[in-house]
């Protein structure tokens, strides 16, 4: 594809790390992820016909539109774009696009949100269509949730279209605290071990499910509501007593869950400071992780080598960024400094990052 400048635009977005309330976006419950410097870019024009879109990184092109199937390629992201703007009423016409990512693919760093959000801001830039950050959000996570049916949460798109650190109320009206681009030193390191978040978000919602059946059994109580649509509060103040009734697994999805938020509403008090203590958050790291390792079972090997090392680095805190079962660390130093020999020293593909606005479009 030949570059004519006068027709041409650009849109990027970020990836993030989901520093707090991991796996719980799903539940309806407050999470807190953080753009980072890693972002997908979409540049290109439009055109006649069909949009022909080509991914730099995977060397690989193809052409649709709204009404192509889907065929389990990565160009499924592009048809679940438009079919998100359609239902919403917008008439997306062809387009020559290229996309470029920064971002690894499957390294639970939002790679895949990360690309709806820049489709989805270059087809809304050149339509005129003059989305908000909400609305940006809400189509991307749109296309991910109802079109191409990954039973994910809102955290990846808002983190992406909102960017900096938010904290996301995931219940109606889904409301967005913008908690600012703060000065945290944060290291990424990619495990290299790939995940599927479908797989992983679908198992857990299932274990949740039956959980929920079987202490509402114990309780006397309906319990079987969608999980995003569950009093946890009220879980936490009440159900306490009866988790011994349950198996080990189905008390240790409830306990998570609950213990999980509390410390999400615990940190989030020292994060809306104008300078948060990277040792206090440091330490509310470690300690959602080992929740995540301990009773979410969503760690591996790989990943707890990978933190272990970080924390003998220098680390105040470290997790596991994403669904788990591979994906990558996010650390937090005490300065930037820290970070790089850290980086320098982990010994596997990482990167010092930054916390960074949200997606934006250069003409």
């Amino acid at each position: 594809m030949e570059r004519d400048s006068s027709q041409y635009m650009k849109s990027r977005a970020p990836g993030r790390v989901d520093l707090f309330n991991t796996h719980q976006d799903y539940k309806g419950l407050p999470v807190v992820p953080a753009a980072i410097n890693l972002r997908t870019e979409v540049e290109g024009r439009e055109a006649p016909g069909r949009v022909k879109v080509e991914s730099m990184d995977l060397g690989e092109r193809d052409e649709v539109d709204a009404d192509s199937e889907f065929t389990g390629r990565w160009s499924d992201y592009v048809i679940a774009a438009l079919r998100a703007m359609r239902r919403r009423g917008m008439r997306v016409g062809g387009a020559e696009l290229i996309v470029r990512s920064g971002i690894p693919m499957g390294a639970g760093l939002g790679s895949s949100s990360a690309l709806l959000v820049a489709i989805i801001k270059w087809f809304g830039a050149s339509l005129g269509a003059g989305l908000t950050r909400g609305e940006l959000a809400e189509l991307a996570f749109e296309a991910e949730n109802a079109e191409l049916g990954i039973p994910c949460g809102r955290l990846d798109q808002y983190a992406s279209a909102f960017g900096g650190l938010i904290a996301l109320e995931t219940r109606p009206p889904y409301s967005v605290e913008e908690l600012g681009v703060k000065d945290l030193s944060l290291a990424v390191v990619d495990s290299g071990v790939k995940h599927r978040t479908s797989n992983i978000h679908s198992e857990r919602q299932r274990e949740l499910r039956g959980a929920l059946r079987a202490l509402g059994e114990a309780m006397g109580r309906n319990l079987d509501f969608p999980l995003d649509r569950v009093d946890w509060d009220w879980i936490g103040r009440e159900a306490v007593e009866y988790l011994d009734s349950l198996s080990d697994v189905q008390r240790r999805r409830i306990e998570f869950t609950i213990r999980m938020n509390q410390s999400t509403k615990a940190v989030l008090v020292e994060l809306r400071k104008p300078k948060p203590s990277p040792r206090i958050v440091g330490r509310a790291m470690n300690e959602q992780h080992e929740m995540l390792r301990d009773l979410y079972d969503v760690s591996i090997p790989e990943i707890e080598a990978i933190r272990n090392k970080l924390i003998d680095l220098g680390a105040l805190g470290a997790k596991l960024s994403g669904a788990g079962m591979g994906g990558s660390v996010v650390a937090l130093f005490e300065d930037a400094a820290a970070a790089a020999r850290a980086v320098e020293g982990v010994g596997s593909r990482s990167w010092v990052v930054s916390v960074e606005p949200g997606a934006d479009v250069i003409p």
